[in-house]
């Protein structure tokens, strides 16, 4: 393949039910060997199609709803604003809305990789099933809560269960589909679940006006509703949701056979191997998954600012009453566009460290322009909305999907998940920090400030990646260097 793959050349379309013709690890010494080879077109694309449809709409479901549920603390406050500080005396003290913001991301963060090690050993189905279950219960009891320090604990329990989900999903759809799918198909569970999500601020609008039904505060309706659907959607996460292909009961037998032959072809981990001391520490010392992580963090910081102060900031650009909240569904809308082409970009033609650094640009212009820095029109400003969503949200699939086309064992691939999903949480606390409410007034400039450095940051990390695996693949071609412990194993750029 090229320094994009192994050896050898690729070709083909990136539909969600792609075949395409590249070259893989042998696993032997004979050379790379066509993934595909001794397979029909058709059975290539009748069996990933049959992935595709049982693995990426039930996870994005859940991922739906978990992003919905940790964002619907600011929606809820925007709604009934007066009446939620009042019930729960947010405003006295310091800062408390903010702690309560916060704190989601402590439990979040710790618990990332013990998550991992519960979802090998009590598969998928019901490892996330059960967690999206009990985060359900848990916002359906935000909406009974009588004061602060209440709002506060069940934020910090929210995080405890949530931390399961997205490194999770990530983790099970590495392990399914051979590298050169891996950013189409991560993307498309990730975009799938944003474009759901951005009308969450006109269902919390919608359920807000039940304000005094049952005695209850509109905002309370709002956590109560949603903490109702999460459960359901837990439920049907359990009986929808498959495992990992060696425990696959909905293939036929060699259907089966074909998914884990490609991707022991592909980069030879097509078997478990679980996760011991000495691994985890060779996992902490290895310098690219910690690039990888802060690719990740840049991208949450402005996405996360993003999801939390965008009703703020619609009212603070001139958008009143129930416009600051329903006109933040549309950029999520666009998402999609910037997502998909970028994702084929790195799928397709091999240009992942391009394709970030693309969206990445969009996220320092989109900022400018929404931020007093660039842009005094209103209609400019929104339209920076709309580029910063967009670049923002579209490399979060892309930033995860290259970490894992960077590494080999599946033991390896949940401790990267997690690793660089716990930055994520990171980027909520400095999006949580940076975005200081007493700054609203003149447009957060400490956030808008500390979001394009590290989106600069995040494009110079991309290029010394983009340098650093070119290098080290030729020292693989021409000195015998071995890659991830396999002979025939390359970096993509």
């Amino acid at each position: 393949m090229t320094d994009v793959q192994y050896k050898g050349d690729s070709k083909g379309d990136v539909e969600i039910a792609e075949v395409e013709h590249e070259k893989g690890l042998s696993g032997g010494t004979h050379g790379p060997v066509d993934i595909d080879d001794g397979y029909t077109q058709a059975e290539i694309r009748s069996t990933t199609r049959k992935v595709d449809r049982r693995l990426i709409p039930v996870l994005s479901l859940l991922y739906c709803i978990s992003f919905i549920d940790r964002t619907n603390l600011s929606l809820a406050r925007a709604a009934n604003n007066q009446v939620m500080n009042k019930e729960l005396d947010l405003l006295g003290g310091n800062n408390r809305y903010g702690l309560a913001t916060l704190i989601f991301f402590v439990p979040y963060i710790i618990f990332e990789i013990p998550s991992q090690l519960g979802l090998r050993a009590f598969g998928a189905r019901w490892w996330l099933g059960t967690a999206c279950f009990l985060w359900g219960v848990v916002m359906m009891c935000f909406g009974f809560v009588t004061n602060w320090q209440g709002l506060v604990g069940l934020r910090a329990v929210l995080g405890l269960f949530e931390c399961a989900l997205f490194p999770g999903a990530t983790y099970l759809i590495s392990c399914w589909y051979p590298r050169r799918q891996m950013a189409t198909r991560t993307t498309f569970f990730y975009v799938l679940s944003v474009v759901v999500c951005g009308l969450s601020a006109t269902l919390a609008y919608g359920l807000s006006k039940l304000h005094g039904r049952g005695g209850y505060s509109g905002w309370r309706w709002i956590f109560i509703i949603n903490g109702i659907m999460t459960m359901v959607i837990a439920v049907i996460g359990m009986i929808f949701i498959v495992d990992f292909p060696d425990r696959a009961k909905f293939l036929k037998p060699e259907e089966k056979e074909l998914i884990e032959t490609r991707i022991e072809r592909d980069r030879g981990d097509a078997e478990y191997d679980p996760m011991t001391l000495r691994k985890f520490w060779s996992y902490v010392c290895d310098p690219k998954l910690w690039v990888f992580a802060y690719i990740f963090c840049t991208s949450g910081t402005s996405t996360y600012a993003l999801s939390y102060f965008l009703p703020r900031i619609l009212l603070q650009m001139g958008f009143k009453g129930f416009k600051s909240q329903i006109l933040v569904a549309p950029p999520y809308a666009w998402v999609p566009i910037p997502a998909m082409a970028t994702a084929i970009l790195a799928d397709k033609y091999h240009q992942r460290a391009l394709a970030i650094s693309l969206n990445s640009l969009q996220v320092i212009i989109g900022t400018c322009m929404y931020s007093k820095l660039g842009a005094n029109h209103i209609a400019a400003r929104y339209a920076g909305v709309f580029i910063a969503v967009g670049g923002s949200n579209a490399n979060m699939p892309l930033a995860i999907s290259w970490a894992q086309t960077a590494i080999r064992r599946q033991s390896k691939r949940g401790y990267t998940s997690a690793i660089v999903v716990a930055f994520g949480g990171i980027s909520g606390i400095i999006a949580g920090t940076s975005f200081i409410e007493k700054e609203a007034a003149s447009g957060y400039p400490t956030g808008i400030n500390i979001t394009l450095g590290m989106t600069g940051g995040s494009i110079l990390c991309c290029f010394g990646l983009w340098v650093w695996f070119k290098l080290e693949n030729r020292r693989a071609d021409r000195a015998g260097k071995v890659l991830e412990e396999h002979p025939d194993f390359r970096y993509q750029t």
